[in-house]
């Protein structure tokens, strides 16, 4: 697992937080590794004074090593998941490869927290150490939810274009109430996309076994289920009615539930994904034809 953090010169938040998530994942045991840079950052320059001495101070981790680095597209290709200390360096992710898009957070937005990380640059020494403070309890946070995704607990894959936007973000709300786990693929706005960009990344996701379910919302829903269901192993059940969305887990063992954000509205839409999670694949007479399902996608594969 690769994490990349992302600040403007990074010099002060991003390789604090690189060198704490090293030192807490190496304690842990952890797979998991990190790497920083900066949005606006000119090459080669040391951490700030005030944060390598907090850290080998209060954690005894070393960043005097660490040189300043400006973000560039590999970076964004090999990090697993890009987390930023402000919504502005998010911003100017997504503004410049919003190919990207489905894999960028700001810190705490990723955490399920609302607000920044504070930049502590050319303040006294117990602002870095309150900004340290800040990131550790953060981090430690980040690495449980990563942690917790891969112990393969529940957790859904979302996806949605412009037409499926408002309602993704009222289904995004209920998961965070239930405290159901998920990644949001994207789309981040409004703004017209295609939806068969969104539809392959949560098909795919899911197929790979990487993710548990998804759900995927365009304006009716059908274009979603139509890419979702080209790619092996995937099935996509488009779903208007509560009895619908039950059965397609319960008869089908439809692994991707396709909305329509334009014909459904949001309380009906909550009611649908409530049924569908709660439901479980009955199996006997169903799975016989689950597996017929399977060998027709197995001819055509060829």
């Amino acid at each position: 697992m690769k994490v990349l953090f992302v600040c403007t010169g990074n010099t002060c938040r991003s390789p604090m937080a690189e060198g704490l998530f090293n030192a807490k994942a190496k304690t842990l045991g952890k797979d998991f590794e990190a790497k920083s840079a900066g949005v606006f950052a000119s090459e080669g320059f040391p951490a700030s004074q005030q944060a390598i001495e907090v850290l080998k101070r209060d954690y005894n981790i070393d960043i005097s090593k660490h040189r300043s680095k400006n973000l560039r597209r590999q970076d964004l290709e090999e990090a697993n998941l890009i987390l930023t200390m402000s919504n502005s360096h998010k911003q100017s992710i997504l503004v410049q490869y919003p190919e990207y898009s489905y894999k960028v957070f700001t810190l705490k937005e990723y955490v399920g927290l609302e607000g920044e990380v504070e930049d502590p640059y050319g303040m006294p020494i117990e602002v870095y150490r309150k900004t340290a403070r800040e990131l550790e309890d953060l981090i430690s946070k980040v690495i449980t939810k990563i942690s917790e995704e891969r112990k393969g607990k529940k957790v859904i894959a979302l996806g949605a274009d412009h037409g499926g936007y408002d309602l993704k973000e009222a289904i995004k709300k209920y998961l965070d109430e239930k405290g159901i786990a998920y990644k949001d693929f994207g789309t981040v706005s409004t703004d017209s996309v295609d939806y068969t960009d969104y539809a392959l990344k949560v098909a795919e996701a899911v197929a790979s076994g990487e993710y548990s379910e998804g759900i995927l919302v365009c304006g009716t829903g059908i274009g979603m289920c139509i890419a979702a269901n080209k790619v092996p192993g995937i099935r996509a059940a488009h779903v208007e009615d509560v009895f619908s969305a039950k059965a397609a887990k319960e008869h089908n063992n439809a692994n991707i539930l396709c909305l329509g954000g334009r014909i459904t509205g949001p309380g009906l839409a909550v009611m649908m994904v409530d049924e569908w999670l709660k439901a479980t694949f009955q199996g006997g007479r169903h799975q016989r034809r689950i597996d017929k399902i399977a060998e027709i996608e197995r001819k055509y594969s060829k």
